[in-house]
């Protein structure tokens, strides 16, 4: 059949390049004009149109036959796609597992941070801040000012709405501005606001040698700014330096039943607010991405930028043009741009410089969360800046990335597929473990979750159980299908043109297991 099938294509194939040469091509010999005008001509034209769908025609017999064939054989038509299917998702899983496992399997290519090596304060940072409805905001500033780097070369540059939305807010920014200095509130007005606006709108008004973003909801360390002030003196062809970020709140608070309504919808509730199954697994997503997996994207030279904890020589963000304000991902944006003007860029992760943050208040949260940033990376592929980049490996590496929503919607659905397929169809030995393969790889990146968790446990000094480890595990397969889900809704929003910001709300959950945080007692 498959013979069969081939030959078809090809003798329809010769018929169609024949065809339209005889049409479009000779019909023209003899015209003045230039190749390239009489094709345009001739296909612009109502007959060429015509005649183009006449063409067509000898494929429907084929078409016909075909349909039959692979009704008649479509136990093997189904084993031959699902093992196709198969072995494209082995690939993706098999090199997302190598490229989460970089840091460990090759130490010797990771920057080590050394925390005793410390450069006299040299350069300025203007750090922005951007916040919409942010009641934990006044801790976050706090924690800014607590530093250990100089105050004097340091600004914040606070962005918040000049609205009734953003009120309670701004009196938090303004209490700050009125007793630091070195503390700017920037409050644009406009009736769209996003994150990418505000980092625009604040980049006006820096005025430090080091632009950084610092999330609203975070809690950055002490001598993050030292730190990254000592990469910039000993690294001074470096323009972009990449921090880590933490989320910290693997366990959810208490759950309390709703006051109101039945059954069905308490435990909807439960399921959406209650539960902390998912938590532990965003957390070992961040462990892993920023300890190991964007440390491999910098040595590869393709690197997409997180959106906090992001250091950039003002120069370089000139050069670059700045953030993409249509774009719902501006830090993967930016990270793309740089990469192709061949920008270098250092990622460093220490339990002690890292960024905390907390994982989204429930679960419907966390999918609209990864509904924006799937929007954003598909949005960054279709701009097509990675089409510029020098190398082909740069470019694979750079579409795979960037359309890696495609392959989180399939893989929540393939997975439990290949399972059922191996019960419901007749095939060989071999095509049996092709269907089991990608399963396997997931399981060794579950082992691989299990060591991380508790690497950072560990490292943060948090207490984790028996539970908690079980929870992680089981876990695996349904968080995947949420991811699914989270990547269908995307494909939906942007073939629909909802571009619209979706905010990610935050209660300062991260506050409780943050260590050495007496310091911001009574900070609002």
């Amino acid at each position: 059949m498959l013979v069969d099938l081939v030959s078809a294509v090809v003798v329809t194939f010769t018929h169609l390049v024949v065809c339209t040469w005889l049409v479009f091509g000779a019909a023209q010999k003899n015209s003045a004009q230039s190749r390239t005008a009489r094709r345009k001509a001739a296909a612009n034209t109502t007959l060429a149109r015509i005649l183009r769908g006449c063409l067509v025609l000898p494929m429907l017999p084929l078409l016909v036959v075909t349909t039959h064939a692979a009704y008649l054989n479509r136990d093997d038509v189904a084993l031959g796609m699902w093992t196709a299917v198969s072995l494209v998702m082995l690939v993706v899983a098999g090199l997302t597992l190598v490229r989460a496992q970089y840091s460990w399997q090759f130490p010797e290519r990771v920057d080590h941070v050394d925390l005793d090596d410390r450069a006299p304060a040299r350069h300025s940072f203007s750090l922005i801040v951007p916040a919409r409805e942010e009641p934990v905001l006044g801790r976050t500033l706090a924690q800014v000012l607590t530093g250990d780097y100089p105050q004097d070369l340091v600004q914040l540059v606070v962005v918040v709405s000049d609205d009734d939305v953003d009120r309670e807010t701004r009196e938090v920014a303004q209490s700050f501005a009125d007793r630091y200095s070195n503390v700017k509130i920037v409050t644009p007005g406009g009736a769209i606001r996003s994150k990418p606006i505000s980092l625009e709108d604040a980049r006006k008004n820096c005025d430090g040698d080091l632009i950084g973003i610092v999330d609203a909801e975070s809690l950055i360390s002490r001598g993050l700014l030292s730190h990254v002030n000592t990469l910039a003196v000993n690294h001074p062809k470096t323009g972009i330096f990449q921090g880590g970020v933490q989320l910290m709140n693997f366990r959810g608070e208490k759950w309390r039943r709703p006051a109101s309504g039945g059954p069905l919808h308490a435990l909807a509730d439960w399921f959406n607010t209650g539960t902390s199954w998912w938590r532990a697994r965003n957390c070992m997503e961040y462990y892993i991405w920023f300890m190991s997996r964007l440390r491999y994207q910098a040595v590869a030279r393709f690197i997409p930028l997180g959106g906090n904890t992001v250091f950039v020589r003002r120069e370089v963000l000139d050069q670059l043009g700045g953030w993409d304000v249509s774009c719902l991902t501006e830090d993967c944006d930016l990270g793309v741009r740089a990469s192709v003007a061949g920008i270098e860029t250092t990622v460093f992760y220490h339990p002690d410089l890292t960024t905390q943050e907390e994982t989204p208040e429930s679960l419907g949260k966390l999918v609209v969360q990864r509904t924006r940033w799937m929007m954003g990376f598909i949005q960054v592929f279709q701009k097509g800046d990675w089409r510029r980049l020098p190398g082909l490996r740069q470019r694979v590496l750079a579409a795979e990335l960037l359309l890696m929503p495609f392959f989180q919607a399939v893989a929540g659905l393939a997975l439990p597929t290949s399972v059922l397929l191996t019960f419901l169809l007749r095939g060989s030995v071999g095509l049996v473990i092709i269907f089991w393969l990608p399963l396997m790889v997931m399981v060794m990146m579950t082992v691989t979750e299990q060591a991380a968790f508790r690497e950072f446990a560990d490292a943060y000094r948090l207490k984790v159980g028996p539970l908690d480890s079980a929870r992680l595990i089981v876990s695996a397969p349904v968080y995947q299908l949420v991811l699914s889900v989270a990547a269908i809704r995307a494909a939906a929003r942007l073939l629909q043109g909802k571009l619209e910001w979706e905010k990610t709300t935050h209660a300062g959950a991260h506050h409780v297991v943050m260590l050495g945080s007496s310091e911001l007692e009574g900070v609002s």
